[in-house]
């Protein structure tokens, strides 16, 4: 696992990381509130977090075709209601307890910035706070990866807003037929993503197949 501030060149990969590839290959990006815990506003203790039903067996599912790799807006930082250590503890704790079902997950980036921040050392505009696509571009160097080939999965319309900037195929979790986002899918939850995922990379391999 690789927890990141999105401008930092300092992070660290504990144990269960898995190295970078010489080829490229495509990822699955996942927004974290939402998407793998429910969205319970600014959670500063790790004691709060809520996996929800299903999210640690369709990572496990992903990672045996992909990287999975957590891009998350975190402004709780900014407004002074918890640390980027704190955040760092959360996501630990969140990295053990998918790690106990067998859900690996390879990396974390996080943009704490906020334009008109009251910590006004995160008061800046940035590209990686979604719907900029700048966590997915720092993940592009990082880990070798195809973007053509990944996809994007989130609850909102900027976490699709940044996958269409990065030229990452977008799914939104929404029980809104009309969300009017950027997607080119919608699911009801990760589960139902990773149905899609799956298929939509078969596909594409198969028609690369027919094309060569």
């Amino acid at each position: 696992m690789l927890e990141i501030n999105a401008e930092s060149e300092n992070y660290h990969r504990p144990s269960n990381a898995r190295p970078a590839q010489q080829t490229k290959r495509g990822v699955v990006f996942l927004d974290r509130d939402g998407v793998i815990v429910a969205d319970l506003g600014y959670i500063s203790d790790p004691g709060r977090l809520e996996m929800i039903s299903g999210a640690a067996s369709a990572i496990r599912a992903l990672q045996q075709q992909f990287r999975v790799i957590v891009v998350t807006n975190q402004s709780g930082i900014a407004r002074g209601m918890f640390t980027e250590d704190n955040l760092v503890a959360i996501h630990r704790a969140l990295i053990n307890d998918l790690a106990t079902q067998g859900a690996i997950v390879d990396g974390f980036y996080f943009c704490p910035h906020l334009p008109g921040a009251p910590v006004t050392y995160y008061d800046r505009i940035c590209d990686c706070r979604k719907p900029g696509p700048g966590m997915l571009i720092r993940a592009e160097t990082d880990w070798n990866i195809d973007l053509k080939q990944s996809y994007m999965v989130g609850d909102r319309a900027s976490d699709m807003e940044a996958a269409a900037a990065a030229g990452v195929t977008g799914i939104i979790i929404t029980d809104n037929d009309e969300d009017g986002s950027v997607a080119t899918m919608k699911a009801k939850d990760l589960t139902e993503a990773t149905v899609l995922i799956i298929a939509d990379a078969e596909f594409k391999s198969a028609d690369i197949s027919k094309q060569q």
